[in-house]
């Protein structure tokens, strides 16, 4: 089947996108693959994701600054800004699939820092769209939820970008770039959480840190989205893959939630104590980026490609929560 998804902007430069699914793919569905790359892989999701494609495929993961070891996988520094470094190392690598999660995601510092911000999350994106297509190997590119103005909510794939600080601007660019160098490209939008390697990456672990350690846990009651677990995420684009997806995607979970209420089903879930959540808006936490009040998806196509109902945050959580943390 064929989604046509018409995407426009005020920026009059973004082109239509089409996103293009194959028919009758569920989550059983082998993805066949033998070499892949991730790079941001001692970030949230790369670590989690090289954790789950390395026990079936060969998987090789980037890291910038911070080294990292994961049973199974090789591992190694690579500057995504040094495209002569970058171009080497994909022509001595030749994955089938590489998984581009690296990026500059902290909102505030993209404010401060737009040229380096740039470097990172769009010169060298594009970079490696290029060199994918050149390599014939499956691009996916990790975007953000954050592109939106927040003034609707359940957003879908055809809905207009309309970003508010440098950081999504970038993303937005970056969607373009994507799609001009390497048309068959999947880009994901989404927001995630889970376990990271440093323990201090997702908001997950961050409220958890502040409960545990007896500290007043504030979440905005005015900012609402659609977060997935890394556990589901990692599922979510096993079907995209295995359905040859290119173009947009949604992934998050079924729910619209604020953050307020995530940081509820968190601690819940963990045990914590209740009486240390406290409810707080945006404009109270003095934040210099603009952000959206609402990015919450619209998971219709996800759940069409899946063949099955998107898990909601608790179920997310839940899961989580019954495992060991795989980076102590």
């Amino acid at each position: 089947m064929e989604f046509i998804l018409c995407t426009s902007t005020r920026n009059k430069n973004i082109p239509s996108t089409v996103t293009k699914v194959a028919p009758t793919v569920t989550l059983e569905s082998d993805i066949q693959v033998q070499r892949i790359l991730i790079t941001g892989a001692s970030g949230l999701l790369g670590a989690n994701l090289v954790r789950h494609y390395a026990p079936r495929s060969e998987c090789i993961g980037w890291f910038a600054s911070n080294p990292i070891s994961i049973n199974g996988a090789t591992t190694e520094r690579i500057d995504i800004t040094d495209h002569e470094s970058v171009s080497s190392a994909l022509a001595r690598i030749k994955p089938d699939l590489i998984i581009h999660c690296a990026a500059a995601t902290n909102v505030e510092w993209c404010e401060k820092n737009p040229v380096l911000a740039k470097a990172i999350n769009e010169d060298a994106t594009a970079f490696l769209a290029d060199q994918a297509l050149k390599h014939d190997s499956k691009f996916v590119f990790t975007s953000t939820d954050s592109i939106f103005n927040g003034e609707k909510k359940r957003y879908s794939e055809s809905d207009a970008p309309d970003p508010l600080n440098t950081y999504a601007t970038g993303k937005v660019r970056t969607e373009i770039l994507v799609s001009d160098a390497n048309p068959d490209s999947l880009i994901i939008r989404s927001y995630f959480y889970g376990y990271s390697s440093s323990g201090t990456r997702s908001l997950l672990e961050w409220v958890l840190t502040l409960a545990r350690a007896g500290n007043e846990v504030p979440g905005f009651s005015d900012s609402y989205f659609s977060p997935i677990s890394v556990h589901d995420f990692a599922e979510a684009l096993d079907a995209a893959l295995a359905a040859e997806t290119s173009g947009i995607l949604h992934l998050g979970s079924s729910d619209r939630i604020s953050k307020y209420d995530f940081a509820q089903i968190a601690m819940e879930a963990y045990a914590c104590d209740m009486s240390l959540l406290k409810p707080i808006t945006v404009a109270d936490a003095g934040l210099q980026a603009d952000r959206p009040r609402d990015t919450s998806l619209n998971v219709d196509l996800l759940e069409s490609i899946m063949g099955a109902p998107v898990p909601t945050v608790a179920n997310g959580i839940e899961r989580i929560a019954a495992e060991p943390n795989p980076f102590r």
